[in-house]
């Protein structure tokens, strides 16, 4: 049996049919019951779980240190996360996004910056990588953070450099959780927000072979 706490014109709760009343972060909301599927595992739904099942195994590593600080403040209604899955996921037919270079860690006012790599050495297990200190539009400073996501496919390893150096600098290190080895290849995703939060860049994107 649904309640009407706030009168008939005012928020649900519990269920009316095929209806469910809920809040969700203070806001009333409306959702409808799924119906009954008879064949529960079509093509689409299969693959759209699959979808599901690769971005989510992709985003974790991100969460925190990438996918929060530059989508967090920006969504509506939803979390950072949940924008990142809903724009991307479309990539996920496999592990990694496909075409990698659509993969969208950020999306802002700022302009997207194309990350420069130097040679990727196959000694160690870092990845540097370089982008212009010129600044690409108005909405860019010397000073706007920078965050940067690696991706070895090879051994399908993460690495992340988020928020430790400004742009000015011109460089950024990132560790990744295991050395790199000959003919590695790596994808490389770049991003920059001001450092009060309130703007954030498009993403830029390169890759290159360990050597």
């Amino acid at each position: 049996m649904a309640r009407l706490p706030q009168g008939i014109l005012g928020g649900v709760l519990g269920k009316v049919g095929n209806v469910v009343g809920s809040s969700w972060k203070g806001i009333p909301i409306l959702k409808s019951r799924p119906l009954s599927v008879a064949n529960p595992r079509t093509t689409k739904q299969v693959a759209q779980r699959t979808k599901m099942t690769n971005i989510v195994a992709f985003a974790q590593p991100l969460l925190s240190s990438i996918i929060k600080p530059l989508n967090d403040r920006f969504a509506q209604q939803a979390s950072g996360y949940n924008d990142f899955v809903s724009r991307n996921i479309h990539l996920f037919t496999g592990v990694m996004p496909s075409p990698a270079a659509d993969l969208k860690i950020s999306v802002g006012k700022m302009a997207a910056v194309i990350v420069q790599l130097p040679p990727i050495m196959s000694e160690g297990e870092v990845v540097t990588i370089s982008f212009p200190t010129t600044l690409p539009d108005a909405f860019a400073s010397a000073t706007d953070l920078v965050y940067a996501v690696a991706y070895n496919e090879t051994q399908k390893d993460f690495g992340t450099s988020g928020g430790l150096v400004v742009r000015d600098v011109g460089t950024a290190t990132i560790n990744m959780g295991s050395p790199l080895a000959l003919e590695d290849v790596i994808h490389v995703w770049l991003a920059f927000r001001r450092a009060d939060g309130t703007i954030v860049s498009n993403t830029g994107y390169s890759s290159g072979v360990a050597q």
